[in-house]
C-alpha cells in the first residue's frame, strides 16, 4: 500500500541512511496496521493528521542518527546543523560562557528560538531570570527524536517561536533494561568524557514507564595546549601576526610622571613600556573547553484510567525531569589595575615601603605617587568560578477522545532552575588603596617608629609592617601590598598580602528560574467537504514566568573587581486563545493530488504591556504523488523576557574603541582630531581639552540591565517578525530511493529587544552627539581624567533583522552485494543577512564574521553523510564543511583591515558491531584529521570562533550498549 508513497519512502530512506538529519520534514513515526496510518500531531500544528507533513518545514533528527554522534546532550547536537548561525554560547566558551549550550536557529539569537518536550514548554536555564533554555539539561540517552520547525510558529505556540522550533521527543515507550557505558578523550591525552546512562521500562494492557537514570563528567582543555590558541595574535595587513596580550602584566605597567615604565618580562631593571613587547600573553591558563559533569533522573509514565462517559477512554499521563550540573570556568588571573580598569582610585604612594624600595624611581632617585599602576596577580592562580545548577520540570496531565471524535487534552506544566556560582580570584579595591598606601614600622613594643617630626619612618629595622591611613595612623590588619616583585620567587605577592585584598572576597551569586503553563485543547474534524474533512484544533493557555538574580553583598556594593550589579526579580503572565484550521481544497485530480489550506491564529493578553495577535497561512500542493509543493506566511513575536524587563544593572566589558582616545591614533591624526567640529563631543562629556590617552583600554566598563533601569524612560514592546517559506519536497518514481527536499525562508524582525551597543553609543556621540548622556568619564581631578568610567547601555527596543537563505537535502540508499549503503547531504546557502543598528547604518553578515555583531555567518554550510551496514556492523563517515569568511581585525596596533578567513571541514568516524541482540561496541573518531579551527584574529579569545568550530582537534572514543 505504502511501496510508492512520498512519506514512507521517506521515512524508510531516514532509517536505512541514518543521517544527521532525516529525508525531508519528516517529523514522526508512522504507526500503520490494516485500517491505515493513526493520527499523529505534527511539530507545528496542534491538528493531529495521518499525512505527517504539513507545509511548514521540519528536520528530523531520530535516536538512530545521534547514535552516529558522539554528543552527549541535545545542543551540541543542534550547534552541528547546518541552519546553527552567529554566537550562541557552548562549553567550549570560558570567559564569557556559563557553562551552558544554547541553539541560534538562523544565527537570531538562541531566545528566538522556542524549545519543547513533547510539545510543551521547558524553563529557561542559567544564572538566573534567563531568556532561552539551557540545553545541556536536556540528556541525548532520554530522547527518542529531535523535531526542528524552522519557520516562525507564535501562532501555534506563542512567543519566542520567531526562527523556529526545537520539539525534542523523549523515550516514553521503552521496555527493557538498558546500559550505556562511553569514554573518550583528545589524541592530546586531555578533554576526557565518560559517562554511564541507564534506561529501563515496563508496559502493560492500561500503561507504561520509562525511567532514566545518568552521569557524565567532561573534562578540560587549556588553551595553551593547542598551537593555535597558545598566545593571543594581533595580526596585520600584510598577513603577518605578532603576540599581544594585556597592558596589565606581572612585570608591572607603571604610568609616572617621566613615562610610562616597566621591569619586563626579563624582570631586570625599570625601563619604559612598549606595548608590543611588554604586554602579558594571558591565553595558555585560560580554558579552551570548560570542564562539567552532570547527574540526571527522567521518569516519564501514562496509564489508562477507564471509559468517562461524553469523554471516552481517558488516559493520564506525567513526566518529571531532575538534572544537575555542575561547571567551572578559570581565566587568567586579575590585571589588577583600580584606577583604568576598575574607576577606583588607589595611589601607590611613594611613602610606600615597597615602592622606595623596589619601585621606580625619578633622576634624583625619588619613588613615584604612581597613580595608574597595573600589575597580573599571577599568585592568585587565576580567576576561577564554579557553577551549580539544579533545573526541575514536570508535566502532567490527561486526554482522550470524545465521543463525537475529537481528541481533548488538558495539561499542567511546571519548570524550576536554580543556580550558585561561586567565584575567586577577584579582589576588594579599597583594601587595595589600603594596601599600596602608605607605610610605617611598629617596634617589638608594637609601637609605630616615628622621626623627629613625628612622621613615620618607611625605612626602618621594625618588626612589623603596617599600613597607615591620610592621618598616619595604623590601619588594623592592613597588609602592604608589594606589586613589584617577581611571582614564584621570595618577594612575589605573599599569601598574607593576597588574604588582606582578596581572601575574604570570594563572591556567591544565586538565580532562579520558574514556569507554570496550564492549558487545555480539543482538535478533530469539523464537517467534510469533498477533498476531506476540515481539520481544526482550539485552545487556550495561561502562562506564568518568573525569574531572579541575587549578588551577594560584595557585588551588590560594587567592592571587589568581580564586577557589580543589582539584582533581579520580576515576572509575568500571559492568557492566550488559538486556534487552526486545515481546509482540503483538492484531492485525486489531475494536477492536485492533493492542496490543503492550512490557517492559525493566536490571541496573547500579556499583563506587562498588552496584547498581541499573530496568525499564519499556509498551502500544501502534491500535483502529483511524488511531488509536494509548500509554502507558509507567518507572523511571529518575542515578548519581553523577565530579564528584558527587569534585568538588574551590571558593569560587563565588551571590547570598543573610545573615538576619544589619543591612544589610538598617531600624534597628526589625534591633532586633526582635536581640530574638528567633533571634538565639542568628546569634551562635552568631560575629556580634557587637550585630550587624554588610555594607554591601550579595549574593554569598556559598561552597564546592563533591563529596560528598568532607563527609570521610566524607555517601555519595551514585543519585537515582531513575517516569515515566508517556500518549498517542495521530491521522491521520482524513476529514480528509485532517492529524495530531495529545497525549502527557500525569510526572516523580517523588527522592533528587536536589545541594546544599542557600546561601540554604537560612543560613535553616536562622537559623531552626531547623541547617547552622549549615557558616557560617565572620569573629571578633571582626577589622573584618568577623560577616561571612561561606564557607559550605559540597557535594554531596547531598536533596530532589527533580515535574513534570508535556502536549506537543501538530499538522500540516495542503495543495496550491493557489499552491503547497504545510505548517501546524504543536507545544507543551508545564506543569502541575505542584514542587521540593522541604532543609528541606521546596516550591517551585512553573509559570509562575514562579525565580532561585535552576533558571531559567524557562513555562506555555506554543509554536512554529507556516508553510511555503510553489512551484516552485524554498521559505519558512518561525516563530512562537516563551513564556507571561509571575511572579518575586519582592528586595534591599536593596527588600521582596521579585512581578512579572509579560511575553510573547515572536519570529518568524523564512526563503526559499532552488534554481537547479540543485548550487546553493541561502537568506535569513533571525531575529526579524523585532526583539523585545527581556521584563524579568526578578531574574535574574543582562543584567536578563532569557539561557538562555531571544533577546536579541541582529534577525539576518539568507545561506547558499549548492553540491552536485556
Amino acid at each position: 500500500m505504502y511501496k510508492n508513497n512520498l512519506l514512507a519512502n521517506s521515512v524508510r530512506l531516514a532509517l536505512v541512511s541514518g543521517a544527521m538529519t532525516a529525508a525531508f520534514t519528516v517529523p514522526a513515526v508512522i504507526a500503520a496496521d490494516e485500517d491505515g496510518v493513526e493520527r499523529i500531531e505534527v511539530t507545528g500544528s496542534r491538528i493531529k493528521r495521518t499525512d505527517m507533513e504539513g507545509a511548514n518545514p521540519v528536520t528530523l533528527i531520530d535516536a538512530a542518527a545521534i547514535e552516529k554522534m558522539s554528543v552527549n546532550n541535545v545542543g551540541d547536537l543542534l550547534q552541528n546543523l547546518t541552519s546553527s548561525a552567529g554566537a550562541a554560547v557552548n562549553t567550549q566558551t570560558n570567559n564569557g560562557g556559563d557553562s551552558s549550550t544554547r541553539f541560534s536557529l538562523r544565527g537570531i539569537g538562541s531566545e528566538r528560538t522556542l524549545v519543547l518536550i513533547n510539545g510543551r514548554r521547558v524553563v529557561a536555564g542559567g544564572g538566573g531570570a534567563n531568556s532561552s533554555v539551557d540545553l545541556n539539561t536536556i540528556p541525548t540517552a532520554i530522547v527518542k527524536r529531535v523535531e526542528i520547525l524552522k519557520d516562525g510558529a507564535s501562532a501555534t505556540y506563542g512567543s519566542d517561536a520567531i526562527a523556529g522550533v526545537v520539539n525534542i521527543i523523549t523515550k516514553n515507550d521503552f521496555e527493557g533494561f538498558e546500559v550505556k557505558l562511553n569514554y573518550g578523550g583528545s589524541d592530546k591525552g586531555d578533554a576526557k568524557t565518560k559517562g554511564v546512562d541507564v534506561t529501563f521500562g515496563a508496559e502493560s494492557e492500561r500503561g507504561n514507564v520509562v525511567v532514566a537514570l545518568g552521569y557524565s563528567d567532561q573534562g578540560d582543555v587549556f588553551m595553551g595546549d593547542r598551537s593555535f590558541s597558545e598566545y593571543e595574535l594581533r595580526a596585520y595587513e600584510d598577513g603577518t601576526t605578532q603576540q599581544g596580550g594585556s597592558s596589565a602584566p606581572p612585570w608591572v605597567n607603571a604610568n609616572t610622571a617621566d613615562g610610562r615604565v616597566t621591569r619586563g618580562p626579563e624582570y631586570g631593571d625599570w625601563r619604559p613600556y612598549d606595548g608590543a613587547t611588554d604586554s602579558y600573553n594571558y591565553n595558555p591558563v585560560n580554558y579552551l573547553q570548560t570542564p562539567s559533569k552532570r547527574r540526571y533522573a527522567s521518569v516519564f509514565s501514562n496509564y489508562t484510567l477507564g471509559e468517562f462517559g461524553f469523554l471516552g477512554e481517558v488516559n493520564s499521563f506525567a513526566e518529571a525531569n531532575y538534572v544537575q550540573t555542575t561547571g567551572n570556568r578559570l581565566i587568567a588571573p586579575e590585571p589588577l589595575a583600580p584606577l583604568v580598569f576598575f574607576g577606583s582610585p588607589a595611589p601607590y604612594s611613594p611613602n610606600n615601603y615597597y615602592n622606595q624600595k623596589m619601585g621606580p624611581k625619578d633622576a634624583n632617585g625619588n619613588a613615584y605617587q604612581i597613580d595608574d599602576w597595573r600589575r597580573r596577580m599571577l599568585e592568585t592562580g587565576g580567576r576561577a568560578n564554579e557553577r551549580d545548577y539544579k533545573t526541575f520540570r514536570t508535566a502532567v496531565g490527561f486526554n482522550g477522545v470524545f465521543t463525537n471524535g475529537w481528541d481533548w487534552e488538558v495539561s499542567y506544566v511546571w519548570g524550576q532552575s536554580d543556580s550558585v556560582e561561586k567565584a575567586q580570584g577577584y579582589f576588594n579595591l579599597d583594601r587595595v588603596a589600603e594596601a599600596v598606601g602608605p607605610t610605617g614600622w611598629l617596634d617589638s613594643n608594637g609601637n609605630l617608629m616615628v622621626d623627629g617630626n613625628g612622621d613615620a619612618i618607611v625605612d626602618a629595622a621594625g618588626d612589623q609592617l603596617v599600613c597607615l591611613d591620610a592621618d598616619g595612623g595604623v590601619i588594623a590588619g592592613c597588609v602592604p601590598l608589594n606589586i613589584f616583585g617577581t611571582p614564584g620567587s621570595d618577594d612575589q605577592v605573599s599569601q598574607e598580602m593576597l588574604q588582606y585584598i582578596s581572601g575574604d572576597y570570594n563572591t556567591t551569586e544565586t538565580g532562579q528560574n520558574k514556569q507554570e503553563v496550564l492549558s487545555a485543547i480539543v482538535s478533530g474534524d469539523l464537517f467534510d467537504l469533498p477533498a476531506g474533512s476540515v481539520g481544526f484544533a482550539a485552545g487556550w493557555e495561561q502562562r506564568t514566568e518568573s525569574g531572579s538574580y541575587t549578588p551577594d553583598s560584595l557585588i551588590l556594593q560594587g567592592i571587589t573587581t568581580a564586577g557589580s550589579a543589582v539584582g533581579t526579580s520580576g515576572g509575568y503572565q500571559v492568557q492566550e486563545f488559538f486556534g487552526e484550521l486545515i481546509v482540503p481544497i483538492l484531492s485525486d485530480m489531475p494536477f492536485a493530488h492533493m492542496l490543503d489550506f492550512e490557517a492559525a491564529m493566536r490571541y496573547s493578553d500579556y499583563d506587562t504591556f498588552g496584547d498581541n495577535t499573530s496568525g499564519k497561512l499556509g498551502i500544501k500542493w502534491m500535483p502529483v504523488e511524488s511531488l509536494m509543493v509548500r509554502a507558509t506566511l507567518s507572523e511571529a513575536f518575542r515578548a519581553p523576557t523577565t530579564s528584558d524587563l527587569f534585568g538588574g544593572a551590571s558593569v560587563g566589558f565588551p571590547e570598543a574603541i573610545d573615538p576619544c582616545d589619543g591612544n589610538f591614533y598617531t600624534d597628526a591624526e589625534y591633532a586633526a582630531i582635536k581640530a574638528s567640529p567633533n571634538w565639542a563631543n568628546c569634551t562635552g562629556t568631560g575629556v580634557p581639552v587637550d585630550g587624554y590617552d588610555s594607554g591601550g583600554v579595549e574593554q569598556i566598563p559598561t552597564n546592563g540591565g533591563g529596560s528598568e533601569n532607563w527609570n521610566g524612560a524607555v517601555t519595551l514592546t514585543p519585537e515582531t517578525a513575517d516569515v515566508l517559506t517556500v518549498g517542495l519536497v521530491f521522491n521520482p518514481e524513476f529514480i528509485e530511493n532517492f529524495s530531495m527536499s529545497v525549502d527557500y525562508w525569510k526572516i523580517e524582525l523588527d522592533n528587536a529587544i536589545s541594546t544599542v551597543g557600546t561601540q554604537t553609543r560612543l560613535d553616536g556621540c562622537f559623531n552626531s552627539n547623541e547617547y552622549c548622556e549615557t558616557i560617565t568619564r572620569f573629571g578633571a581631578d582626577s589622573a584618568a581624567a577623560g577616561g571612561i568610567i561606564t557607559v550605559d547601555n540597557y535594554t531596547v527596543n531598536v533596530g532589527g533583522i533580515d535574513t534570508a537563505g535556502v536549506d537543501f537535502d538530499f538522500r540516495y540508499t542503495l543495496e550491493s552485494g557489499i552491503g547497504d549503503w545510505g548517501f546524504g547531504i543536507d545544507g543551508t546557502y545564506l543569502l541575505q543577512y542584514d542587521k540593522y543598528l541604532a543609528d541606521g547604518s546596516v550591517i551585512d553578515h553573509v559570509g562575514r564574521f562579525e565580532g561585535n555583531h552576533d558571531g559567524m555567518f557562513a555562506e555555506w554550510k554543509t554536512n554529507f553523510t556516508v553510511n555503510w551496514s553489512i551484516s552485524d556492523f554498521n559505519t558512518s563517515l561525516i563530512t562537516r564543511y563551513i564556507s571561509g569568511v571575511t572579518e575586519t581585525e582592528a586595534g591599536w596596533w593596527t588600521d582596521p583591515f579585512e581578512r579572509d578567513v579560511d575553510s573547515n571541514v572536519v570529518v568524523d568516524f564512526q563503526t559499532n558491531y552488534a554481537f547479540n541482540d543485548h550487546l553493541t561496541l561502537t568506535a569513533g573518531v571525531d575529526n579524523v584529521f585532526d583539523e585545527a579551527p581556521p584563524f579568526v584574529y578578531s574574535a574574543f579569545g582562543a584567536n578563532t570562533d569557539v561557538s562555531t568550530y571544533d577546536v579541541i582537534g582529534r577525539t576518539i572514543y568507545v561506547r558499549a550498549g548492553i540491552r536485556f
